[in-house]
């Protein structure tokens, strides 16, 4: 009985040795593709850290570059402005008149508010032409925003949203144009363009006059293109300002 017992032992000892020198094999020939990975997975880890790090560095860079320009734009303007006050108050109508129309073309910002002050005053010389002028000046810019050049919807886009967001008369015509235009889109070059533009500058108007806009803010939202992610996007943003 002893030796068939010591006999059965032997043997399973040898089943646990191969077992174990089996399990030994299988993890060594893993060993060097489990590194593989881990490798891989710390390289990956790293370089997509390393790309954020870069793209947060060229985005800091790019708003001190944007931050710059605006700055050195506005200096530019403010000394515009100082050339254009003598013409401004002119006593020759023609001078003043295309001072008037100057300023507001060539210093956007500041030129909004002296052409605003000169329009609000009725008994001020040149008030007649200040209104044309700033009417003629929401035209372009609601022309802009609906051009066929990204370039020129950009531009458009950027004076609104810096000068022009208390503006009431130009938040009905962007209104109106961008509900003509999902009437009949052959109103405009771009259209589909025009109303993302739109879309872009609404939410950048005062609360106030969103507010008091609401419903047929409301009512364009509600025409606008399912099909469209990136315009329904911006909507989004107009509806939460409208809550």
């Amino acid at each position: 009985m002893e030796p068939e017992l010591n006999e059965r032992l032997a043997r399973l000892e040898k089943a646990l040795a191969r077992k174990q020198k089996d399990k030994w094999d299988k993890l060594t020939a893993l060993t060097p593709a489990v590194i593989s990975l881990t490798i891989a997975a710390v390289g990956w880890h790293f370089t997509n850290a390393h790309n954020a790090h870069q793209l947060e560095l060229q985005q800091r860079q790019h708003e001190s570059q944007l931050q710059i320009a605006y700055v050195n734009a506005s200096i530019g303007q403010s000394e515009l402005i100082k050339d254009f006050m003598q013409p401004l108050s002119a006593t020759d109508t023609t001078v003043r008149n295309i001072a008037i129309e100057a300023v507001l073309y060539a210093a956007p910002a500041p030129g909004k508010r002296i052409v605003d002050i000169i329009a609000r005053a009725p008994a001020a010389d040149g008030a007649r032409t200040a209104r044309a002028a700033l009417e003629a000046k929401r035209r372009d810019l609601a022309a802009g925003l609906f051009a066929a050049q990204g370039a020129a919807r950009f531009a458009a886009a950027s004076e609104i949203t810096n000068a022009w967001t208390g503006d009431e008369a130009l938040l009905h015509l962007l209104v109106d144009r961008s509900t003509r235009c999902l009437a009949d889109r052959s109103t405009a070059p771009d259209c589909a363009d025009g109303i993302y533009a739109v879309m872009g500058v609404l939410p950048a108007f005062h609360s106030s006059l969103l507010q008091e806009h609401r419903a047929e803010l409301t009512a364009l939202l509600s025409r606008l293109p399912k099909n469209s992610p990136l315009t329904m996007g911006q909507g989004k943003i107009l509806a939460a300002k409208l809550e």
